[in-house]
């Protein structure tokens, strides 16, 4: 059974707390980041600041490998808790 996009949205922001919190991220973590990004970003009736920072976690996903910066992770969890 598929997860909508609501729920796909609520296990992106617990991974990137639980990675702002413990300033790590493991593989899978990182990988199912990556997932959850590329099916979200398919979405079109995301709202346009969602979309963005959907945008903003991929780039900085695919340029770096290691935990996210505190305050990048703090922006997108407010910006993803508006959908």
């Amino acid at each position: 059974m598929p997860i909508s996009n609501t729920d796909k949205l609520h296990l992106l922001r617990d991974l990137l707390q639980n990675q702002a919190t413990e300033n790590y991220m493991t593989t899978d973590e990182a990988a199912q980041i990556e997932r959850l990004v590329s099916s979200l970003a398919t979405d079109p009736s995301l709202q346009p600041v969602v979309q963005e920072t959907l945008d903003l976690i991929q780039q900085k996903h695919q340029l770096n490998h290691e935990p996210f910066e505190q305050n990048d992770v703090e922006q997108w969890l407010n910006a993803l808790s508006l959908e």
